[in-house]
Formats: structure tokens, C-alpha cells, sequence
């Protein structure tokens, strides 16, 4: 076939191909139907095929450059990344990917409940039987004074409006939000090291807050306790739960490469995980600033039953979507 020939047999498909771009390029390339969106990655192929021997037979200038120009059309059509749409997309991961994927990961997530949980009751009966016991579990900021009289000095500064005002709680918030941040990226990171430093520092959070809280009850302001950590302290310790289940999932990926490289199975697991981060990440954000805010206002301000109501409320409606909340038709993953 000759140069000539080469032309007059090939224009007709550009020319068609040449229509069927500007018809996807006016709407999206599904507004095509089925057959012609076939047909036009069809003879995008084979246009890219005859650019190719346009610039071997030397078909000239003019001819290569409506190629090149057509070509590239279809490339940018065919292989452009899909639009943004974050409103969606954020809706698309809490409504249903971040949720499904826990409920997938329900049996790590309850192994890494079960450690926090005997962690809470190491340390509370360890506490209660040995009152001296709380000075191994304690931090020491919260040993310089007896429990009744944090409460007290508290409650005063409430009394005659000492409490924190807003640029304090918002500098609290944020040093509680990077703080709790570290915290889960620990979790998650150690799970690699087959899980298990995970679920051992998961269970020493469980035996300090469970000592506390042993320690402000035996001095008689249990309430304080539960209504200064309960409203933040579900979300917290969800976060944390979640980053630990992510941290088995690398943990798994070790463990059981189900005949894959290592290397890629704790990608893939890594993959799964990141979901579960992101949704931690969300949730994070709430805790500080329950944290840095309603956590600290006490008596006479507020009342303690309302902190505590508060806080019920909101971890049945939090784990209530986690756990029950119908996440509608199914998608592939």
C-alpha cells in the first residue's frame, strides 16, 4: 500500500473518530452507550497505530500533526484521571467504605477489645486490692494530689470563673489532638512486629485508666471521674481500638502472606488498614475537642449527670453507625 492509498483508506475512521471525541468532549464518554464508547477506544487504537506509519511513510506535516492532535484527544479522554468530587467521596467513605470495613475487621477489632478490657481489669483490681499499686500505674502528675482535692481546686476555679477560656481550650485541644495522633500511629506502626506490641500497649492504656479511675472513686468524687472522662474517652478509646485493629491487620500480613511475597501482603493488608485510620483520624478530631472543652468544665458549670448523658448518647449513636447503621446497596471493593 502506497502512501496515497494509506490516506484515502484511513480518513474515513478519523473522521468518525474525530466525531465521536467531540461528542464525548460536549458530555462524558458513558453518555456514549456501550457500542460506541467501544468503538471509540477502537479506532483510538488504530489511530495511534497509523500515526506510527504516517511518520514512517512520511505522509507529511499536516497530516502528522492532525494525528498527534487526535491522538491525543483520545489519550486525555480515555485515560484522565476521574473528576474530584470530594463532597461524594467524603460521603461515599463514612457512609459506607469506613464502616464495612471495620465490620469486615470485627473479629481484630474484638481482640483488641479484649486487651484493653484486661488491661481495665488488671489494673482496676490490682489498684483496688493494693492501694499502693497506683503509684506503679499512675502518672506522676496525677499522684502530686489526692484526687478530692484536684476536684476541689477544680470545682473553686469554676465557682469564681477561673476555668480556661477559649484560646486555652483551643491550644488544649490541639495539644491533646497531636498527642492522641501519636498514640494511634504507635498502635498501628508496632503491628507490624506480629501484632503483639500492639495489643500489650492497648492493654497498659487499659490498666492506667482503669487505676485512675480506681484511685478517684476510692477518694469519693467517682462522678468527677466519669463525667471528665467518659465524654471524651469513648471516642479516644475508639480511636485507639481502631488503630490497633489496623495494626493487626499489618500484623496479619506478616504472619500469613497466604502465598504472596511478604512484602506484599502487608501492602495489601496496609491498603485495608489506611481505611480504618482515615475514619480514626475523623473521629480524633472530635475527641480533641470534646476533650479540650466540655471535659473541662465542671461544677457548678455543668452538671456532672449531663457530661455523663452526653457522653452515653454519644458513643450509641457513634457505635450504633460503626456497627448497626444500614450502609445501603453493596459496591465492589
Amino acid at each position: 500500500m502506497n502512501l496515497s492509498e494509506f490516506l484515502d483508506a484511513r480518513r474515513p475512521a478519523w473522521r468518525e473518530l474525530d466525531r465521536l471525541l467531540a461528542r464525548a468532549e460536549a458530555r462524558e464518554v458513558t453518555d456514549l452507550g456501550h457500542e460506541r464508547a467501544r468503538r471509540l477506544v477502537d479506532l483510538y487504537r488504530r489511530a495511534s497505530a497509523d500515526l506510527v506509519q504516517a511518520r514512517t511513510y512520511g505522509a507529511g506535516l499536516e497530516v502528522t500533526r492532525y494525528l498527534e492532535a487526535l491522538v491525543a484527544r483520545g489519550y486525555a479522554l480515555l485515560y484522565a484521571a476521574p473528576a474530584l468530587r470530594l463532597g461524594s467521596s467524603l460521603w461515599d467513605f463514612f457512609r459506607r467504605r469506613f464502616p464495612a470495613r471495620l465490620r469486615r475487621e470485627a473479629r481484630a477489632f474484638g481482640l483488641v477489645t479484649a486487651a484493653f478490657a484486661a488491661g481495665l481489669l488488671l489494673g482496676g483490681l490490682t489498684t483496688a486490692l493494693d492501694p499502693e499499686a497506683a503509684r506503679l500505674f499512675v502518672p506522676a502528675q496525677h499522684q502530686e494530689f489526692r484526687p478530692s482535692e484536684r476536684v476541689q481546686a477544680d470545682e473553686k476555679r469554676q465557682a469564681e470563673g477561673e476555668g480556661p477560656g477559649s484560646l486555652e481550650h483551643a491550644a488544649f485541644s490541639s495539644f491533646l489532638f497531636t498527642h492522641n495522633i501519636s498514640v494511634s500511629i504507635t498502635c498501628f506502626a508496632l503491628g507490624v512486629a506480629w501484632g503483639l506490641p500492639t495489643l500489650l500497649l492497648i492493654a497498659w492504656h487499659g490498666v492506667f485508666i482503669a487505676a485512675l479511675g480506681v484511685e478517684y472513686v476510692r477518694d469519693g468524687v467517682g462522678t468527677f471521674f466519669f463525667a471528665w472522662i467518659l465524654p471524651h474517652g469513648i471516642p479516644e478509646m475508639t480511636c485507639m481500638l481502631l488503630a490497633g485493629t489496623a495494626g493487626l491487620m499489618l500484623g496479619r500480613g506478616v504472619l500469613w502472606p497466604r502465598g504472596l511475597p511478604r512484602g506484599a501482603r502487608v501492602r495489601e493488608e496496609a491498603r485495608g488498614a489506611l481505611e480504618l485510620l482515615g475514619g480514626a483520624a475523623a473521629l480524633l478530631i472530635v475527641s480533641g475537642l470534646i476533650e479540650g472543652t466540655l471535659s473541662q468544665i465542671h461544677e457548678p458549670t455543668l452538671p456532672y449527670a449531663a457530661k455523663i448523658g452526653f457522653a452515653l448518647v454519644f458513643g450509641a449513636l457513634l457505635h450504633g453507625w460503626l456497627w448497626l447503621w444500614p450502609m445501603g446497596g453493596s459496591r465492589r471493593e
